[in-house]
């Protein structure tokens, strides 16, 4: 998923064109999106679980068919991962700001968006002095993502499973080591391209 994932393909062999299956279903995740916040809002919990599951199971299967079938695209390579993002982002808004209903800690979401923008930030700094965009995908990364993922679903859950609501604190805090390790990693590794560059 997000940003920690990268093109099976090298760039020289990419497609041009964005019109393959792995970018439909790229963008119906996209699409997926507002329905998903919607129902979120409105407290039905388990529907919008189905619709996250749903994206994900695009999201696995996009890159699946990418790789099998030589339909790498640039286009995917840039959407792909926003999409992922942009759907994570929502679902973390959403389900702190709801109102008269059960929701995530305002400081869980701000730890997840903070990650989201300091990487990237870090990621445009390293860039800009480098040329370069030689991150590479790391357990903490691949983790992190999973852990973000996996405290949406079990907070949607535990409106069915309320006995999952006795495990959320330690969830989150589980949840906010995971954001600190990853990004440090992403720090690690622009200082290291940073001296690399000097």
């Amino acid at each position: 998923m997000p940003p920690e994932r990268v093109s099976a393909l090298p760039a020289g062999r990419e497609k041009t064109t964005w019109r393959t299956l792995p970018n439909l279903l790229t963008a119906a995740r996209i699409a997926l999106v507002a329905p998903f916040g919607w129902l979120c809002l409105r407290g039905y919990d388990i529907s919008a679980l189905s619709v996250f599951l749903i994206a994900g199971i695009t999201d696995t299967v996009d890159g699946t068919l990418a790789r099998r079938f030589n339909q790498s695209s640039k286009f995917g390579r840039l959407a792909d991962p926003l999409a992922d993002k942009l759907l994570t982002t929502v679902a973390y808004l959403v389900l702190c700001l709801r109102a008269g209903l059960s929701a995530i800690p305002v400081w869980v979401t701000i730890a997840v968006i903070a990650r989201d923008v300091l990487i990237l930030t870090g990621s445009l700094v390293v860039y800009a002095r480098t040329r370069s965009t030689a991150f590479k995908p790391d357990v903490f990364g691949k983790a992190n993502t999973f852990i973000e993922i996996g405290v949406v679903v079990v907070f949607l859950v535990s409106s069915r499973l309320v006995f999952l609501t006795r495990f959320m604190t330690a969830v989150y805090v589980l949840l906010l080591v995971s954001l600190i390790v990853s990004t440090s990693d992403y720090l690690v590794q622009g200082l290291r391209m940073l001296r690399a560059r000097n």
